[in-house]
């Protein structure tokens, strides 16, 4: 069973989750969710997995880019290498 950092925000448009894995040796998974505030995600929702070794983010998967409230939000606990 994993544990795991949970972050919560939101943006301007958007809410999200981020679940950072507590490992930080060998490879691990997070992954993270977002919706939009107005209609609690039924008009959009996105999610995806996050692939961390050694205590660094090296991959994602699920979009074809991170939001930028998701990255900076890894980044203040993790390094990140993608």
């Amino acid at each position: 069973m994993n544990n795991y950092k949970v972050i919560k925000g939101k943006n301007k448009y958007n809410y999200y989750t981020i679940f950072i894995p507590d490992e930080t040796v060998g490879i691990a998974n997070g992954h993270y969710e977002i919706w939009d505030i107005d209609s609690g995600g039924s008009e959009f929702y996105e999610e995806g997995q996050l692939v961390f070794e050694d205590d660094e983010l090296i991959d994602y998967d699920g979009t074809s880019s991170l939001a930028e409230s998701i990255i900076n939000e890894i980044a203040e606990v993790r390094k990140i290498t993608l």
